[in-house]
This record gives C-alpha cells, structure tokens and sequence, in this order.
C-alpha cells in the first residue's frame, strides 16, 4: 500500500483515490530531532516548488496546509531523494535558467531534514498561499487569444500532445516582447510549447512553474500579419473527461526592436541500424555572432539522455545543457537566466544517447529549437 501510494506522485490519474484511502488520523509519533519546521521553512518551500501543481484543482493532491501534508512526507522525501519531483530534468550546474523549478541544495537539505526529524509542524499559522494561476503575470496583456475549439482529454489517458491552433487576428506586421499561457483545466495541462503554425519558428513554452516569458530589453518576436500560432500541449487524464481550452496572452513592443529574436533549429541526420545505447550527435555553426535566450529540445521515444555544448571560436567550450534522465512525461522549456553570447563562429554540439537506436525515419531523433537575436558586437 504505501509503495502504490508513493507513485501516486508521478501518476496523477490516480491522486484521488489513493488519497481517500490513506488513514489519515492516525500518525507515528517520531520524536522531533530538527529545528526545521512545516510552518516556517517547509510550507514556504512548497509554495515556491511544489503548489503550483500540488493544490486544489491542480494536476496532484494537495500539500498546501500541515494535514495535507504530513500523510505524503516519506513519499515527498522518496521523490526528492530521487530527483523525479519537482520534476526539472536539467542537472544542476549545467546552465543557468530562470524558469528553473529543482530544488536548490538548501531546499533538498531542509526538507529532508524535516522529514528525518520527525515532521514537525511548529507554532504559529504558515505563511498564506497565494495561487497566482490566474493572474497576468506580467501585466494586462495587449491581446488574449483563444483557440476556436476545445482539445477533450479523455479519463485516465496518458501523456500526450494536443495541437491547438489560435487564428491572431492581426491584421499587420506584429512585435512581440513577451507571453503569457493560462490552461483551460490546470487538472490535465502539464506544460505547453508556442511556434509559428506550419514552420520552425519557436516561440517559447509554459510549465505550471512558469507561465510566462518576457524578452530582454529591445528584443521582440516577429509576427507576420495574419499569423497562426500553434499551441502543442501536454495533457494528462484524470479522474473525469474533461475539455480544454485554453488563452493565449501577447506583450506587444511599441516599435521594432533592435534585436529580433530568430530560431535555428539543430538535428542529426537520419539514424541507420538496430542496436541498444544508440548516440547520436548534431552540430551547428553560428556564422554571425548573438545571444541565446531559450531553447525546447525534443527526443523520440527511447530517448535517455541530452547534452548541449558550446565550443567558442577561441576553444573555450561551456556546457548548455545537460539533461541525464529524459522524461516524455514531464517536459519543460529552457529559458536562459541571462542571454548566452555566442561569438560569430561559435560551434553548437549536441549528443544524445537512446536506449535502442530510433532507425531509419524522416524525423530526427532529437531536435533542439533555439532562439537567438543578433548583437551588433559578433561576439
């Protein structure tokens, strides 16, 4: 029971009635070995990591008050422990992002030390919750678009992809300096990723942690009039079917921008042959000197581990990104704490490892959408 009750975490469909069982009035009484408290450092921690899809109406159970938590703490210390929850998949030290919702070293060592120390609650009431879901996170948004129809998910289905298309309505060359996403149904939407419909261009992504995305100062997307954007997201089933639909909010730029923000897109080349631990690499040169701001990478079905690195003109070379454990279920933009410069010349490199070789096919077996705008220095 408590092992099934444990995975409950990472399956969402099942939250609900596991949570029902779980004999919820009858604790251990462990003695209390920590100064870490649940109404003090713990109840702040999960508001900053984990409310944003453990909450009523969100994607799990809830772990807003004590009683709501207390139940889960060995199976909040068993994710962690784990690094499944909360579920960012870059390892640390690799990159740095603004969007990153991992636990830092000092979130890991408090709660495991609350935990191991006997759950304590504390005096006092906890800090209040404040859910900013709903709200524009970035102000009232110059337009709000919705897509025409609705996307059904249906009960208990795994994680897949929808594609919406949002018609924008603009009726001329449009600057867009930031976005907002807000799910239909929080309870089935586990992140969301924005392109232009019928090309490369990638826009941006959105997570329960992170709804919105705003460019630096003089940097704009490019919209052409009477642009369509396409909205894939990830949903997951719960307990009910359930309809989405969700809206789309743009930050306009009052005039065009002196850096206009462009994807390149690096992929391998096709794959040829069966066999098991299948790498596979890609490159890009950068003839012209920018700044990275965002990335998505996408790997096919057997697809274990991602790394990205930048090799400078000056043989310099950092680590971008590393992801060791890819996970289908769980996807997240990347989106750079500060623009990466890439000096005219600069090499990307990109190797991917898979649990068997994804064979011959006309889609690549990973790809990683980059947004970069051009700097006036090239370098």
């Amino acid at each position: 029971m408590r092992k099934a009750l444990r995975s409950c975490l990472l399956v969402t469909g099942a939250v609900t009635a596991a949570w029902t069982l779980w004999p919820g009035t009858v604790y251990s009484h462990n003695p209390t070995t920590t100064t870490v408290l649940f109404n003090r450092e713990i109840a702040s921690l999960l508001q900053r990591k984990c409310l944003q899809c453990h909450a009523d109406g969100k994607l799990a159970m809830p772990l807003v008050t004590y009683a709501d938590a207390r139940p889960w703490a060995e199976a909040i210390k068993e994710e962690s422990l784990a690094r499944r929850m909360p579920p960012w998949p870059a390892e640390r030290g690799y990159g740095a992002f603004s969007n990153d919702s991992g636990l830092t070293p000092r979130e890991f060592e408090f709660l495991i030390s609350w935990v191991d120390g006997g759950v304590p609650q504390g005096p006092g009431e906890p800090p209040v919750f404040l859910d900013h879901s709903e709200h524009w996170m970035l102000g009232t948004p110059d337009v709000v678009l919705t897509p025409a129809s609705g996307v059904t998910v249906e009960t208990g289905s795994a994680p897949a992809f929808e594609r919406h298309i949002i018609d924008t309505g603009l009726t001329r060359e449009t600057w867009v300096r930031g976005f907002d996403f807000k799910p239909g149904n929080a309870r089935v939407t586990r992140a969301a990723f924005l392109s232009l419909a019928s090309t490369d261009r990638y826009l941006g992504g959105w997570t329960p942690a992170s709804s919105s995305t705003e460019l630096p100062q003089g940097v704009a997307f490019r919209l052409p009039a009477r642009a369509r954007i396409a909205v894939d997201v990830l949903y997951s089933g719960t307990t009910e079917t359930v309809t989405d639909i969700p809206r789309l909010g743009l930050y306009v730029a009052s005039s065009a921008p002196a850096g206009a923000v462009s994807t390149s897109v690096l992929r391998p080349a096709m794959v040829v042959g069966p066999g098991t631990g299948a790498r596979v690499t890609a490159e890009l040169r950068m003839s012209s000197g920018g700044a990275l701001v965002s990335m998505r990478p996408e790997m096919q079905q057997g697809g274990r581990s991602l790394e990205l690195k930048l090799v400078r003109p000056d043989g310099s070379r950092e680590v971008l990104l590393w992801v060791k454990h890819f996970r289908q279920d769980w996807q997240t933009p990347y989106v750079f704490r500060h623009p990466v410069a890439l000096p005219a010349g600069s090499l990307l490199q990109a190797t991917a490892y898979f649990d068997s070789s994804p064979g011959t096919s006309a889609i690549a077996p990973f790809t990683i959408a980059l947004n970069h705008y051009p700097t006036t220095s090239g370098r």
